[in-house]
């Protein structure tokens, strides 16, 4: 099976899921602040790594928090592959009560047409639960493993300054996939999608800020019920070259 085939079965299997059953939605919005560094060691190898906080219902009660470190390869120009490991903190009216332990696997593809660049995505996660009680002591824990399949393009509007190159500003539209699999998901094998707008302004060769709006569909741990989310979504991302060249 080709991995273009392979996308289009995941996408057909998680439509058929979601859209083939009664549904009631819900509505909330959400925060996001993340930081994101690709620390260029050499050619082939970059250290990644980010972090995020993420609150709700305009700033008012915190949501989640995560932290992620990551190594990749790069077997060629346009391809890259990266394993990682995050750590990951959930909220329930602003106490702590769910910590999870996220392994990933992932494979990168870049490709450029004219200045026009599109990124696709597959990423595999073992995800590792750990309730806690209200004096923070790890309870009964739950394993269940999740693919993503995110693609984006960028589409260059202009540049912001005469004498700096690398200053521009772009726009950038993805949409990004999450099947949940495993013997712990009940019927919440569609997770959850999210369809995302990016004004993005490179300010100089090293530092990017995206003010996305992102369209979130979820399931929920009831069946039948999803939530709409709608979150703004600041994004900074760091380049830093660590190589000798």
């Amino acid at each position: 099976m080709t991995f273009r085939k392979f996308i289009g079965i995941t996408l057909s299997f998680a439509a058929n899921c979601l859209f083939a059953q009664d549904r009631t939605t819900s509505h909330d919005n959400q925060q996001w602040l993340q930081y994101y560094s690709e620390a260029q060691i050499n050619t082939d190898w970059t250290l990644l790594n980010d972090i995020s906080f993420r609150w709700k219902d305009g700033f008012n009660e915190n949501s989640q928090f995560l932290i992620r470190t990551g190594i990749g390869y790069s077997l060629n120009q346009n391809l890259r592959l990266a394993g990682g490991f995050a750590y990951i903190g959930f909220y329930s009216k602003n106490h702590l009560n769910l910590v999870e332990y996220r392994p990933h696997q992932e494979l990168l593809f870049k490709t450029t047409f004219s200045k026009i660049k599109l990124n696709q995505r597959l990423r595999i996660e073992e995800r590792f639960f750990n309730p806690l009680n209200k004096v923070g002591i790890p309870q009964e824990n739950t394993f269940n493993m999740r693919f993503r399949y995110s693609v984006s393009v960028s589409l260059p509007i202009c540049n912001l300054s005469k004498n700096n190159p690398y200053s521009k500003f772009s726009i950038t539209i993805g949409d990004e996939l999450f099947i949940n699999v495993g013997n712990n998901i009940g019927h919440t094998i569609f997770n959850q999608n999210r369809f995302t707008i990016s004004p993005t302004f490179q300010l100089n060769k090293n530092i990017l800020l995206a003010p996305t709006w992102n369209n979130r569909y979820a399931a929920t741990t009831t069946q039948g019920l999803y939530k709409h989310t709608q979150v703004f979504w600041l994004q900074v991302r760091h380049s830093i070259d660590l190589s000798d060249n």
